[in-house]
């Protein structure tokens, strides 16, 4: 699942698919990408009836006159044998409100992508993803995350910075998940 957010308004539309983001992708590939939907008349207008229920809490926030920009905030993805958490704030500790924090996993060769979150009012986030995410051939028990985060300006998100913060605590759960906490990430 994915959460929706208006980043015109700065809040939450409400969750949806990845296979409805997936056959967007290819029926409108102008209108919506791995980041934003430009959320439009013309956009609702080609979603498919199979998708109804999305297009019914979509059309709530569509202004006739101008282009609603929606980022796509992963929750989990492949999985959700890991957690991380963390509050985003400026060096001069402010918080990061509604700022986009891509996570990877350092490796000797080729990062691995993890996912995107869109931080909340309160410059949180969370990402819930599994093992397949980052471990190649099943070797590495535990990822090395860093961060990339991006602020919303002009209509687009831009890199503000990268991070490679110290996991603050570590948590092993009775369900064999691992949950890291970053506290305060400051970029």
């Amino acid at each position: 699942m994915r959460l929706l957010i208006d980043m015109d308004n700065k809040s939450e539309i409400g969750m949806i698919d990845w296979e409805f983001i997936h056959d967007m992708q290819g029926i409108a590939p102008e209108l919506i990408t791995p980041e934003i939907i430009y959320l439009t008349q013309d956009f609702l207008d080609k979603i498919p009836e199979k998708w109804s229920k999305i297009r019914s809490k979509l059309e709530e926030h569509v202004s006739a006159k101008r282009t609603i920009h929606c980022a796509i905030s992963d929750i989990e993805n492949l999985g959700n044998e890991f957690k991380l958490r963390g509050t985003l704030k400026s060096k001069e500790g402010d918080i990061l409100s509604f700022h986009r924090v891509v996570v990877f996993d350092e490796d000797r060769f080729e990062d691995d992508y993890i996912g995107a979150i869109i931080t909340d009012k309160n410059g949180n986030f969370t990402l819930s993803f599994g093992k397949k995410t980052f471990s190649d051939f099943g070797i590495e028990a535990e990822p090395d995350i860093y961060f990339k985060v991006y602020a919303w300006k002009q209509e687009r998100f831009v890199e503000i910075g990268k991070t490679m913060p110290e996991v603050f605590e570590k948590t092993e759960t009775k369900e064999n998940k691992i949950i890291l906490e970053f506290g305060i990430v400051t970029i």
